[in-house]
């Protein structure tokens, strides 16, 4: 499957563009090597997982951010504003499209696909592509970042290879059902990195960023009430509801990611969704989540 996902491309470069990068997202950026990709979420003072970026080492001092989902903008002013005198530019590329490419045969389509922790720059129907591996679907795929003014000609040569082109939805819906998280869909306000399952975007070994000291106390002590869960919702949620999920009128958890996936015997619509839930309710728990009950917890925390 091919798809084309909301993502915004953030260049920092300068003598201190690692180290700053270092000290304000949760993983490791020094010890990144040139041609090395990983992910890495962005914290807020409390510790709070806000949104996470393919984070990608193209020379010593060169460094490139894919921010996944809406959270470009939040990222951005955030590290705009922890710039003091530190010799690092940060700009926003503009016209920039992510596409992503996912199934057991996304490798093949992509003729040299790079290793894990790798990203390679190639070229497809004469464009410059920048591929990594992205695993948003149990299959796995890669992420390509290519110019607009290429993208048509891209997506045409990889249909022509044998993708399917089909619209983001059905990218979430691959992700929902294999239980991947992203800080976009199951993170935010209120949710932290291990709650959600998003353990790969941080380290517990680099030095002081912000958000660490949250995260080396939850390290320290290991107790999390709440945990990832799948749920199956009786119906699609009312637009625009909360992502609260109550149990007797009392928040219980957080909604994230919602999608529908087909429909039953009876043509009743499926619905799916990721969520953060406590750890100690009881399997028969009642629960309501954006004006909708909730079916049955297909993963249980």
């Amino acid at each position: 499957m091919l798809a084309r996902l909301p993502a915004t491309a953030l260049r920092a470069h300068g003598p201190d563009a690692a180290t700053f990068l270092h000290g304000q997202l949760a993983n490791d950026v020094t010890g990144l090597p040139v041609g090395g990709v990983n992910r890495s979420l962005s914290l807020n003072h409390r510790g709070h997982a806000m949104a996470e970026a393919s984070v990608l080492r193209r020379a010593k001092d060169d460094l490139l951010l894919v921010v996944h989902d809406a959270g470009g903008d939040l990222v951005e002013e955030s590290l705009r504003s922890h710039i003091i005198f530190d010799q690092v530019t940060l700009e926003r590329l503009p016209a920039q499209a992510l596409l992503t490419v996912q199934g057991p045969v996304a490798a093949e389509l992509l003729g040299a696909a790079p290793e894990a922790g790798s990203f390679a720059v190639t070229e497809v129907a004469g464009a410059q592509v920048t591929v990594w591996p992205h695993r948003r679907s149990a299959a796995g795929g890669y992420d390509l970042l290519v110019a607009e003014a290429d993208e048509a000609a891209v997506v045409a040569a990889l249909t022509a290879a044998g993708a399917q082109v089909v619209p983001a939805a059905s990218i979430d819906a691959l992700r929902v059902r294999a239980g991947l998280p992203t800080a976009g869909g199951e993170g935010g306000e209120g949710v932290l990195p291990q709650e959600a399952a998003l353990e790969g975007g941080l380290s517990y070994r680099k030095g002081c960023y912000l958000g660490q000291e949250i995260m080396a106390r939850i390290e320290a002590r290991g107790n999390l009430r709440r945990s990832l869960t799948r749920l199956e919702l009786a119906a699609l949620p009312q637009p625009g509801s909360e992502r609260a999920i109550t149990h007797g009128g009392r928040t219980v958890g957080l909604l994230g990611t919602v999608v529908q996936i087909g429909s039953d015997g009876g043509g009743q619509p499926v619905v799916e969704a990721l969520a953060v839930l406590r750890n100690d309710l009881p399997a028969d728990a009642e629960l309501e989540a954006g004006g909708v009950s909730v079916a049955r917890r297909v993963s249980p925390p």
